[in-house]
């Protein structure tokens, strides 16, 4: 899993939820993946929203892994970046049959 916490301490001031305690940002590269936090509900990211503490989150978007990591309230911007689910690698064109 590669959660890679954002050292910038700005926070987007989109998709809040939640009742009390600290603001948290996560985004994602690509951006537009589900954010769905146990026990509030979901938002697309990039977005912040408001914890009252731990929480447990699952970052997903068709066609990559999805991500799944506790967060607290608070504290810098938390940078996801989602792996594709199939990878696809360099084709060999030697295999490719002849187009006439």
């Amino acid at each position: 899993m590669r959660v890679v916490f954002a050292l910038t301490l700005s926070l987007a001031l989109g998709g809040c939820f939640g009742s009390s305690g600290g603001m948290r940002t996560i985004e994602s590269t690509p951006s537009g993946a589900l954010v769905t936090i146990e026990g509030y509900g979901e938002c697309e990211t990039p977005c912040t929203v408001k914890l009252d503490g731990y929480r447990n989150v699952t970052v997903a978007k068709a066609g990559y892994k999805a991500q799944r990591f506790g967060v607290k309230p608070g504290g810098a911007p938390v940078q996801v970046i989602l792996d594709l689910a199939a990878p696809s690698g360099e084709v060999d064109t030697t295999a490719l049959p002849e187009i006439d």
